[in-house]
């Protein structure tokens, strides 16, 4: 029997009444590295039409040590789970004692108030530069963006609903509503932020689904010209999606659909734009892999701009040994942007290319595995703006020891989460209730049950 949706409400808040089945887990990790890096750069101008050879490039070689605590909660009954996490970064600069620092934050709420039915909060915070948040992403998730000339300090925040339901045998409903926003550290009045939700609908097999989809964002975004006012952009897109599962390691989703971008600059053009995006996903033993390639208007809350962008990226995690936690990630990807409409001048911070490259090993360094050696590789360069910007090239390479902390002999498991594949192998579900949502599997007859596989 199908969950009506009426009743999710009074479903949650009898299950955030009912008493946990398990104490909460903790764990603490401690950092330290030893790193060095260097960045080429210009010195922005605020005169779009300023010629290269009037912005001088600025080279920064940095040697410096890096101190980087985190902690970590999470709980989880059958129907219930949740996690709240928190990283400090200060990075110390060896000649002149220079230190700069981070904080990111991050709270995810999943409930399950129906076999049927999954509805996730996640909300996240996040301050400091963008190469040093950059830096503390798992390298397996990096992608390629343009970022904010002269690397400055931001405030960040971002909060995401999203809802899945099996609405019948054949019949699933996603939906998701989300808001974001970034502000220079100190002057919060200068803030970009976007507003959006989508909802589709998909119609389900054994091992293909296809649906469509409806998304729409509002954002309000300042250009990185100061003397130009705040605008406003609106995108609505219309998209047809479809999801393959080849066989128990190859899995395929594509989607292609039109958009519609209004902003309110210059004569305020309204551009009708095709979209889409295709992924591969990989998944065998210890190897997991995906690529994406996508094409569509975007918007950069960071620069403050929205253009038309492509990009393809390439991500995999390779687990060379299982029991001395031994694995190397990497990720590697190109975008290219450019302006919608006559808004070029303005959009000058957000077009151009880059081309990114992320590399990272870690390993157990004793019996306990409480003690691990981690390596990290960082490359970002960004050309080929308009405006006069000239490259911003940025290497950054650290090596360091993670000490390790947990009130469970196991790290912390994945929260639950509905999963990419049809068949539904690579969900995490909650502790009693198996995969989350039914997902496509066989409709009609039991399917034979796949191994489970890593996740890139």
């Amino acid at each position: 029997m199908h969950v009506r949706p009426w009743t999710i409400p009074f479903a949650l808040a009898a299950a955030a009444a009912r008493p946990a089945a398990a104490q909460p887990d903790f764990e603490a990790d401690a950092t330290v590295n030893v790193g060095y890096d260097q960045v080429t750069r210009s010195t922005f101008q605020a005169d779009p039409m300023a010629e290269p050879a009037d912005i001088p490039d600025d080279t920064s070689n940095r040697l410096f040590t890096e101190l980087r605590p985190s902690i970590a909660v999470q709980t989880a009954s059958p129907r219930l789970a949740w996690r709240f996490g928190y990283l400090f970064s200060s990075s110390i600069n060896v000649l002149d004692v220079n230190p700069s620092y981070s904080n990111q934050g991050n709270a995810t709420l999943v409930a399950q108030p129906g076999k049927y039915v999954m509805l996730t909060l996640n909300a996240s915070a996040a301050q400091g530069g963008s190469s040093l948040l950059t830096s503390q992403r798992p390298a397996e998730t990096a992608q390629p963006e343009i970022r904010a000339p002269g690397n400055p300090n931001t405030v960040s925040a971002t909060v995401v609903e999203s809802l899945a339901w099996d609405a019948g045998r054949r019949l699933a409903v996603q939906q998701s509503l989300g808001a974001a926003m970034s502000a220079p550290q100190g002057s919060f009045d200068e803030y970009n932020g976007t507003v959006n939700g989508s909802l589709g609908l998909e119609r389900l097999s054994r091992r293909f689904t296809a649906g469509l989809e409806a998304r729409s964002a509002v954002s309000r975004l300042r250009p990185q010209q100061s003397t130009l006012p705040p605008y406003t952009s609106v995108t609505n897109t219309a998209l047809i999606r479809f999801n393959h599962d080849f066989s128990w390691k190859w899995n395929g989703l594509a989607t292609a659909g039109i958009e519609q971008v209004y902003t309110t600059t210059g004569s305020e053009p309204v551009a009708l734009l095709p979209t889409g995006s295709v992924t591969a996903l990989y998944t065998s033993g210890n190897i997991g892999g995906a690529v994406d390639i996508s094409h569509g208007a975007v918007t950069n809350i960071q620069v403050g701009t929205v253009s038309v962008t492509d990009r393809i990226t390439a991500r995999g995690i390779l687990t060379l040994d299982v029991q001395k936690l031994r694995t190397v990630s990497f990720s590697v990807g190109f975008l290219h942007n450019e302006p919608i409409g006559e808004s070029a001048a303005i959009v000058a911070a957000g077009t151009g290319n880059v081309v990114q490259a992320d590399a990272g090993f870690s390993t157990a360094l004793t019996r306990s595995k409480n003690l691990l050696g981690t390596a990290r590789y960082s490359m970002s360069y960004q050309y080929a703006q308009s405006g006069g910007l000239s490259p911003v090239l940025a290497h950054i390479v650290l090596v360091g020891v993670t000490g390790h902390y947990s009130t469970t002999s196991k790290a912390l498991q994945p929260l639950p989460a509905r999963g990419r594949r049809v068949d539904g192998s690579d969900a995490k579900g909650f502790p009693l209730g198996g995969n989350p949502v039914q997902g496509g599997g066989d409709l009609d007859a039991p399917s034979p049950q796949q191994p489970q596989q890593p996740q890139p």
